[in-house]
């Protein structure tokens, strides 16, 4: 295996001049001989270490240690790239400009600044980055050069709300472009923010926004190239809900920054930072940031448990196993802050090198998978990086409230109504829900399936779509939530998914209590036990749906004493072809997660999208036992990876796929980092083919398997 084609870790560290650097480069030193790294992201006066915007004055001792480093890292072929900490700052944290950093401040939503982050029009600032960015690159000389992921407006300090920029120049700039003499801040947050129908502003304000980001990054990007025109630029990505409030476009970016003949260089965001319960620790966001990209990508997501760092935020074996999950859907490495940012070397975890090095062998057999997440099998999760520019706010329109980004109560604010926060959506939710269950699926901004494809929308997806869009969809095989069926319903489209009527009623109101799935789509459980889930704590308020005749009904809401309510789920074909499956519940409400997750509620979906499929399509779904399912089309066949995300041994791996799929193939499975034959036990009900494999996972780890 070339270089080239094994997985590369990249440690993002701070090397402090002023804590110990001799014992520092030791310990560096041993950490790379431990763990047999491939480069070292280094950041520059990070986090706790920041005073402010740096200086060349301030950063020379800095880039001073790094040299040193690079004379030790000759001597292992270890690379050099760079991370300076700030671009626009974070948030302010009580810091101050330092003298004669004459930056024009970002103002935000509620007319506050954080007394750092500069506008980033601001033409003071731009020429600032420039000289300094410039400067380090001369100095260090590192292949690549990372940007930090504060060049953004929005979560500069809470006090800002949203964030910005609301400034004078950016005010008399949008003026300008809605042809009016003067706007003030509070108009132009009413206007963007306001409830119902996005008004004409929003677009043009985002318009504005997309431009205070590439307008500096273009400028930024031709002085790096001059310098030094091999150097690759990186990109921090965030959440792309969010990104959408801003228009920060990741593909417009990185067209700046990349040059034509080169593949992206990206840091996708992989929450969370502290450990979290397994089940529930899925990287959703990091792969709705790669479907976002236009052009090949080079992805090492961020492995980040700051500020706490080392094993009292994340373990080896947590850490070992998101880094694992990065290459399952297509990462060619991981960039890992695992030590902290105030020059305490490795101290805070001597064992993490031999960590790292025990997994290598396997992490390099992985990547002879060549894994592209394009090629995910499953459930399609639609999204759209436009739905801020389409989300509808206020009541009754999934709006997330002004609390939703920042936590910070903003009325005490003059913004003139609203929050720019209320443009988040949650295009996400259903890609936590299959992880949970155990249902292999990617996302997708392509309405052009295949044969048996099934498309899943949540929350206001479906607005940022024409209606010729939404009838295409329409006619292939789609998954509704209550927000969906609310939106398709108001756009006139009710008789094509047979819902004739949609209202929300609260559990106050209903004493709604439990879900009965239907026996004649369950099938007849031992003893005549009716299959039923909880429902009164899955959500609150939930829809009530009128369906209309023709309408399949697959579950009912019922009452403590067994008294229907209303339906719970239904499923109807409709004159264009399609097969739409509706639910009553909003998604990630309430205590979803307590309610909305069991046995019976994994095997209905499991049933349910089997028969959507009709026998076709690419569902790969694993029973009997919590995993974690990624499964991808590969040369000659299907791969397919199952983690155990509880804390019970799983003492078989049984997955549920096409018949088509399996019949006449082979098998392997990965242990010890080579691939061996393995003999499932098959079982075929019609279309449906259950493979049982004879292997135990313990907690964290993951059956890797191959069908040929």
């Amino acid at each position: 295996m070339s270089q080239n084609d094994r997985f590369k870790i990249i440690l993002r560290y701070g090397l402090d001049p002023f804590n110990g650097l001799e014992e520092n480069l030791k310990q560096l030193e041993t950490f790379i001989q431990e763990s047999g790294i491939n480069e070292v992201m280094f950041l520059l006066m990070p986090e706790e270490r920041s005073s402010g915007h740096p200086t060349e004055a301030l950063s020379q001792p800095w880039c001073d240690a790094i040299k040193e480093a690079q004379k030790m890292f000759a001597k292992y072929g270890v690379e050099t790239s760079l991370n300076p900490w700030t671009t626009t700052y974070h948030a302010g944290r009580g810091r101050n400009l330092h003298p004669g950093q004459n930056f024009r401040l970002m103002v935000g939503e509620t007319g506050a600044d954080n007394g750092m982050s500069p506008c980033p029009l601001c033409e003071n600032w731009q020429q600032y980055l420039i000289d300094y960015f410039v400067y380090l690159t001369k100095e260090i000389q590192p292949v690549a050069l990372w940007v930090e992921d504060d060049w953004r407006l929005h979560n500069h300090g809470g006090e800002m709300g949203y964030g910005g920029c609301f400034c004078d120049h950016c005010l008399e700039r949008f003026a300008k472009m809605v042809d009016t003499y003067r706007v003030t801040r509070e108009e132009v947050v009413a206007a963007v923010a306001a409830p119902g129908q996005p008004h004409p502003w929003r677009a043009q304000w985002l318009e504005l926004a997309w431009q205070a980001l590439s307008e500096p990054a273009q400028k930024l990007t031709d002085a790096l190239k001059a310098a030094k025109p091999e150097m690759r630029i990186g990109l921090m990505s965030s959440i792309p809900d969010v990104q959408s409030i801003e228009k920060r476009d990741w593909n417009g970016l990185m067209d700046i920054f990349t040059e034509d003949d080169e593949n992206y260089l990206i840091r996708p965001h992989m929450p969370p930072y502290t450990e979290e319960p397994p089940i529930t620790t899925v990287p959703s966001y990091s792969r709705q940031t790669i479907a976002l990209l236009d052009r090949d990508a080079d992805i090492y997501p961020e492995l980040e448990n700051s500020p706490r760092c080392g094993p009292y935020s994340g373990t080896h074996n947590y850490s070992i196993w998101e880094m694992t999950n990065g290459i399952l859907y297509g990462s060619r490495g991981i960039t890992i802050n695992h030590f902290d940012n105030m020059g305490m070397n490795t101290y805070y975890d001597r064992g993490f090198g031999k960590a790292l090095c025990k997994e290598r062998e396997l992490f390099d057999a992985l990547m002879g998978l060549k894994l592209d997440d394009r090629k995910a099998r499953g459930v399609k999760i639609l999204f759209s990086p436009d739905i801020a520019q389409h989300k509808w706010t206020g009541a009754g329109a999934s709006g997330g409230g002004v609390k939703m980004y920042t936590g910070e109560d903003l009325s005490k604010f003059n913004t003139g109504g609203g929050s720019l926060n209320d443009l988040q959506a949650n295009s996400t939710e259903w890609s936590k829900v299959f992880y949970i269950l155990g249902i292999s699926h990617s996302f997708t901004r392509d309405i052009n399936g295949d044969e048996g494809d099934i498309f899943a929308v949540s929350d206001q997806t479906l607005r940022c779509y024409s209606d010729d869009e939404i009838k295409k969809l329409l006619s292939q095989n789609i998954i509704l939530d209550l927000p969906s069926i609310e939106v398709l319903v108001q756009r006139g489209f009710g008789d094509q998914i047979g819902v004739k009527d949609v209202s929300r009623i609260k559990l106050e109101d209903a004493a709604y209590s439990i879900e009965e799935v239907e026996e004649s789509f369950f099938g007849k459980l031992e003893g005549d036990v009716k299959p039923r889930m909880c429902a009164q704590r899955v959500a609150s308020p939930i829809g009530v749906i009128e369906f209309a005749e023709n309408v399949e009904p697959l579950s009912t809401i019922k009452g403590a004493e067994f008294d229907p309510k209303f339906p719970g789920s239904g499923l109807f074909t409709n004159e264009l072809g399609g097969t739409v499956y509706t639910t009553c519940y909003p998604l990630g409400t309430a205590q979803f997660y307590m309610a909305y997750f069991n046995r019976v509620r994994q095997e209905t979906w499991s049933k349910l999208l089997f028969k959507m499929s009709g026998g076709k399509g690419t569902q790969t779904i694993a029973a009997g036992h919590p995993f974690h399912v990624h499964a991808h089309n590969i040369e000659g066949g299907i791969s397919i990876a199952c983690t155990n995300v509880i804390y019970d041994t799983a003492e078989q791996v049984v997955i549920q796929l096409p018949a088509a799929d399996v019949e006449g193939k082979t098998f392997q499975a990965l242990e010890r980092a080579q691939w061996i034959d393995v003999q499932p036990e098959i079982k075929m009900a019609g279309d449906v083919a259950t493979l049982t494999f004879d292997r135990q996972v313990p907690t964290l780890k993951t059956a890797f398997i191959t069908i040929r």
